[in-house]
């Protein structure tokens, strides 16, 4: 299968890139960190069919890079959609308006713009899938994090519907919703969550499951996690 995933670089893309290599996909991949994705190239157990290095929140390197990446390795069978970022915390009616916008299009814009220069192939084809990694801040509110569950929310309720309008193309839409997950994305490490690995199995399994399978929701937590 032809695979492209976002957010590369680190995290639970890394993993998840590193993994399926070693089934053999065939891997397009892209990361804001040129020397981070770089690291990510020399651990495959293949080399990656297409890479690129750049910021998501440029919408016509996003198109791009998925024109590219479907010239070069043919139709793309899987879209996984990893990239995401937190880069405000505080009280809701403190946050600038400014970082809320940031993260929204981190979050939400350029995850569906991937969709969108995706799926035109996808329909025509009628056939594919799409994997949206969001966050189990979707399901529960806590303080403190309010622009980033907002972005993830917005791109939540897009993908529940686009996962019912693309039904009858044949193209499976599925999210994943880690808790928490061991990553650079804290400040401070957390050994007792999940790994990027452990996600990533998580990921492949949905991936793996047989054709009829239709997986619409996953939601993984850490045995220690108590807030759900």
């Amino acid at each position: 299968m032809h695979i492209l995933i976002t957010g590369a670089s680190s995290g639970i893309g890394k993993a998840l890139s590193i993994l399926l290599s070693k089934d053999g996909h065939t891997l397009s991949l892209c990361g804001r960190s040129k020397q981070k994705l770089a690291s990510t190239l020399t651990q495959l157990e293949l080399p990656a069919a297409n890479h690129a290095s750049f910021c998501i929140s440029d919408f016509e390197a996003v198109n791009d890079f998925c024109v590219n990446s479907i010239e070069h390795s043919g139709a793309i069978d899987v879209l996984i959609n990893c990239a995401g970022l937190n880069s405000a915390r505080g009280a809701g009616h403190e946050l600038p308006i400014n970082e809320l916008d940031w993260m929204m299009k981190i979050n939400c814009y350029a995850p569906i713009q991937f969709m969108q220069s995706v799926l035109p192939d996808m329909i025509a084809r009628q056939q594919g899938f799409v994997i949206n990694v969001m966050s189990t801040t979707c399901l529960f509110s806590n303080p403190g994090i309010a622009g980033y569950s907002a972005s993830k929310a917005a791109f939540d309720s897009y993908t529940k519907i686009m996962r019912k309008e693309l039904r009858e193309n044949n193209i499976k839409v599925s999210s994943i919703y880690p808790d928490g997950v061991d990553t650079d994305f804290r400040e401070t490490s957390r050994p007792q969550y999940l790994s990027p690995y452990d996600v990533a199995v998580a990921i492949k399994h949905v991936i793996d499951m047989p054709e009829n399978v239709q997986p619409h929701e996953l939601v993984i937590r850490p045995q220690c996690e108590e807030n759900f």
